[in-house]
């Protein structure tokens, strides 16, 4: 089973978003690859909720604004990384 272990809170932009350490990495950009992504659960005026993981680095910094996977109308941060496979930790 694949698991996402929360790491922290990181700040990026106005907000917070949670880093997480992946058992098993997840592709991003083409053929990179990480174990380390941030999700990022955020309202907007125009989107509405939306949870959205991006691949990062182990402090947290995000590699890549295109993103790995989102899900619309949650704030929860946990359901991207289930939809991905991920046993959240």
């Amino acid at each position: 089973m694949k698991r996402a272990m929360f790491i922290k809170i990181v700040k990026i932009g106005a907000g917070d978003a949670l880093l997480y350490k992946l058992s098993d990495p997840v592709k991003y950009c083409g053929d990179q690859q990480t174990t380390d992504v941030v999700v990022s659960a955020v309202t907007s005026p125009m989107g509405g909720d939306r949870a959205t993981v991006f691949p990062a680095n182990e402090e947290g910094k995000i590699l890549s604004f295109e993103s790995i996977d989102e899900i619309k109308n949650t704030l929860d941060h946990e359901k991207p990384l289930v939809k991905l496979g991920y046993e959240v930790i």
